[in-house]
């Protein structure tokens, strides 16, 4: 190959590169992880989050989250011959009336997860479990009412489920597994604050929640067009530098 076309290869990749690195969300894609693993996290009890012991019964942890509380409320202790926990000294009352949206009572306890976006748009799904159920709001988010305007504020992403099942709420956001809601959000750059209103329905009880989600940047059509135009220019040269 002379060394005139190579030029042309380089010349045509630079190219390619500079112009992808002008358009917003051509940036290489990244990631943003949402997860109960303590980090920015808080709640309106003690303050500070902390790990707990659940039930075998509940979805299992996975890499980079946990199940959380505010203090020890889990599976204090597990009896195999009865399938259920006992009782700890900080395992909460079972709240009494409506915990449903509008109006409902007081939550059990709150907890709060911040997590800042820097690319122009991340997408993905949050998945959260509770124990026994949970109220999630994403703050601040976008409603868009039934006249087709939008609303910014906290939006509510799914509301507490007041039916029990053997362990938990009979229905996302529940504490079994595949009992996760799945909760797609689509959001641009800023700084968020996922909020659970979390339940006890039966007094005395393992109580807590547990959440994971990534968020990745996906480069807008127009970089991509781009980067296929390049790609395809490259490729014409490639096959020129082939030729006899």
């Amino acid at each position: 190959m002379s060394s005139v076309a190579w030029s042309r290869v380089v010349s045509m990749g630079l190219l390619v590169s500079a112009l992808v690195a002008t358009v917003p969300g051509a940036a290489v894609a990244g990631t943003v992880d949402i997860f109960s693993n303590l980090v920015n996290e808080s709640n309106n009890v003690t303050g500070n989050d902390t790990a707990i012991p659940v039930s075998p019964a509940w979805a299992p942890a996975g890499a980079g989250y946990e199940w959380i509380s505010y203090g020890n409320t889990g599976c204090n202790t597990y009896v195999p011959t009865t399938g259920l926990c006992t009782p700890g000294p900080e395992n909460p009352a079972g709240v009494v009336g409506n915990i449903t949206e509008p109006n409902p009572v007081a939550a059990t306890a709150v907890f709060y997860k911040t997590f800042t976006i820097t690319d122009p748009s991340d997408s993905g799904n949050l998945y959260v479990w509770a124990d026994d159920t949970a109220r999630v709001w994403l703050d601040p988010g976008t409603v868009t009412t039934g006249d087709g305007s939008q609303v910014t504020g906290a939006s509510m992403l799914i509301d507490a489920n007041p039916n029990l099942g053997s362990n938990c709420a009979n229905a996302p956001p529940g504490c079994l597994p595949g009992m996760d809601a799945v909760l797609p959000l689509n959001l641009t750059a800023g700084t968020y604050t996922l909020v659970i209103d979390a339940y006890q329905l039966v007094g005395f009880s393992p109580f807590g929640v547990m959440y994971e989600g990534v968020l990745t940047n996906t480069p807008e059509p127009a970089s991509l067009m781009l980067m296929g135009l390049g790609l395809a220019g490259l490729g014409i040269l490639t096959r020129r530098r082939k030729r006899p």
